[in-house]
């Protein structure tokens, strides 16, 4: 018989972020020290939005400061409840708000409050995902937060390893919400199986909404050899970027080879015509070949 507190862990543990998700930080370029904190854009969460802590561990405090007294100490993909939002602060060296959360405990007795208090806003993500990324036949925790350098960090937990050393980390490009005078921008993140890709993979997309560039990347976690228990390495698979700036633009598709655990990699360019001639239009063809963690470019083949 499912009880209350097992049909909760199985919703948390099978649930994926929302198809409109989307996490972001960014500001304009300063010409001298750091930008001015109203200058800062950030996802904001709202009253009643569930979201995960997105950081190795994080405290949750009394109050709305970076001193209030630790209530209790929260572990990386911990799903918390957002119930109000505080003010916008710098702390440390990221701008963002504060938030007073409830812990979603599906180990809590029925009808016992929750566990409540304040978080920073840096910390926390709508992006958790639980599926075995290295094939060792056990969970692995991914959760993206954003980096105070504006690249998306991803994070990788081994539940069954001790701390503290059983987070590995990567750090991911995005394109600029400022094309050409900001940095950060917004990224979305989903799930590749390996049905699909041949290795699970998590891929993120950065397009802001403008003209200019935008940024696709695949990250994989690897490194265990199939052993549970061990702490493999996040990487950074493939990285490919666009421009989308008429009348010259680049785009890309991509699709998988499972089997061969290959990426298939389709080009096409345009660039703007000479006078009053059609545009120039490019395709190019490549293959990437997965070995330790990437997928690596082949070599074409030397026609005879």
């Amino acid at each position: 018989m499912l009880t209350p507190a097992l049909l909760l862990s199985l919703t948390l543990a099978q649930s994926t972020p929302a198809s409109d998700a989307v996490l972001e930080y960014s500001a304009p370029l300063a010409e001298a020290g750091a930008p001015a904190p109203e200058d800062f854009e950030f996802t904001a969460f709202t009253a009643g939005q569930q979201v995960y802590l997105g950081v190795d561990e994080a405290n949750l405090r009394a109050s709305a400061a970076a001193d209030a007294g630790v209530v209790k100490t929260l572990m990386l993909g911990t799903p918390v409840r957002v119930l109000k939002a505080g003010t916008r602060a710098r702390v440390g060296e990221y701008v963002n708000t504060w938030y007073q959360v409830a812990v979603v405990d599906a180990k809590a007795a029925p009808g016992s409050a929750p566990v409540s208090g304040w978080v920073f806003g840096n910390t926390l993500t709508p992006f958790r995902f639980e599926a075995d990324l290295d094939g060792d036949g056990e969970m692995e925790v991914a959760t993206v937060v954003m980096s105070n350098e504006f690249k998306a960090r991803v994070r990788v937990l081994e539940p069954n390893v001790k701390p503290p050393r059983r987070v590995s980390s990567v750090d991911v490009a995005v394109a600029s919400t400022n094309y050409g005078s900001g940095q950060g921008g917004p990224v979305k993140v989903t799930l590749v199986p390996a049905k699909q890709a041949g290795v699970t993979l998590l891929q993120l997309d950065s397009t802001p909404e403008r003209c200019g560039d935008y940024v696709t990347s695949y990250v994989s976690y690897t490194g265990s050899n199939g052993k549970p228990g061990v702490l493999g390495k996040a990487k950074l698979a493939l990285e490919l970027g666009g421009l989308m700036d008429p009348p010259n633009m680049s785009s890309f598709e991509v699709s998988f080879q499972p089997a061969a655990k290959r990426a298939l990699v389709v080009r096409t360019s345009e660039e703007e015509a000479e006078e009053e001639g059609e545009p120039r239009k490019v395709t190019e063809r490549e293959v990437y070949q997965w070995k330790d963690g990437v997928f690596a470019q082949a070599k074409p083949v030397a026609k005879p």
